[in-house]
């Protein structure tokens, strides 16, 4: 479970002995990234909103400007920042002032500029927003772990500067106004995929002997994901091959000599991810039963592979 506390935060920027204007910043914004699927590629995305409001106790007072800065990662990066899982840089991902991913935001100079228009009449008090915007690259890295990515970019500040320069954010400042947190995160799902190859008994003369094959069944799941492998019964449910009305019995087995059977309840076959883009291959045995009795005909079945993780 995760607490995330509102808290307000005031700025005020005194405009002479008895004038000032007093700036609230509320809200603990999260960049967001969500769960991704692991084994689809293009950049993740998220945004994360500051809302602001900045009130005149006197009339006529001037315009100024908002500075918004976004501090280092945990562990001090700036270009990339990083994710960390259980305390390792993991994900480089970062912070932007536009949609385009090109302007990042920095801890101390070229901070994003918010132009706040304080009129000689009108509203005593002028609000407004500022879109933080992240990017985390893609595709995943092949061997990411599972679990919560994150990293906490604390004392982020803001800063009060007089008048509308465009340059206004251009300087180091000193002390800040105030300051804020902001939080990166993402969820890196359990997730696999699977295929598997036919288990051909090849072409057999009547009557029927019992005849062996295998196949395989091959998994890529994430870094440490657990999972098993299960076949379900065909499509009667009791292994068999079917050739119009005529049956041939057959079994699928996790060892070459054919001991243990492999099911999709009590007998399932165990793994761990090794990453998205690294195979497990698991080998099926299979025996087909003597039938001396057997018609001819080709005899076909579907089995289901099952993985749960």
């Amino acid at each position: 479970m995760r607490a995330l506390t509102a808290f307000l935060i005031l700025l005020c920027f005194p405009l002479g002995s008895n004038a000032a204007v007093v700036c609230g910043l509320t809200g603990s914004p999260v960049l967001d990234f969500g769960t991704p699927d692991p084994f689809v590629g293009g950049n993740i995305t998220s945004t994360a909103t500051l809302n602001w409001s900045c009130t005149k106790d006197t009339p006529g007072q001037p315009s100024f400007t908002l500075c918004f800065f976004v501090s280092p990662d945990t562990n001090g990066n700036i270009d990339p920042r990083y994710l960390t899982n259980n305390g390792v840089q993991s994900l480089p991902f970062n912070v932007y002032s536009d949609a385009t991913y090109t302007t990042v935001m920095q801890p101390t100079v070229d901070g994003f500029p918010v132009i706040v228009d304080m009129p000689n009449r009108g509203p005593d008090t002028v609000s407004g927003s500022v879109t933080l915007h992240g990017s985390l690259p893609g595709p995943l890295p092949a061997n990411v772990q599972t679990g919560q990515h994150q990293t906490v970019m604390a004392n982020s500040q803001v800063h009060i500067v007089a008048g509308t320069s465009a340059n206004a954010c251009s300087s180091t400042k000193q002390a800040a106004d105030n300051i804020y947190t902001l939080t990166a995160q993402v969820n890196i799902p359990n997730q696999c995929q699977v295929t598997a190859t036919d288990l051909d008994f090849g072409t057999q003369a009547t009557p029927l002997l019992q005849t062996d094959s295998q196949s395989s069944v091959t998994v890529r799941c994430t870094n440490t994901t657990l999972f098993s492998v299960g076949l379900n019964g065909g499509l009667s449910g009791n292994r068999e091959l079917v050739s119009g009305g005529s049956t041939v019995g057959y079994e699928l087995y996790q060892d070459a000599g054919r001991t243990i059977i492999w099911n999709n309840s009590t007998d399932r076959q165990p793994g761990t991810g090794l990453g998205t883009t690294t195979a497990i291959q698991m080998t099926v045995f299979g025996r087909l039963f003597a039938n001396p009795t057997a018609a001819e005909g080709v005899y076909t079945d579907t089995v289901t592979v099952d993985v749960s993780f």
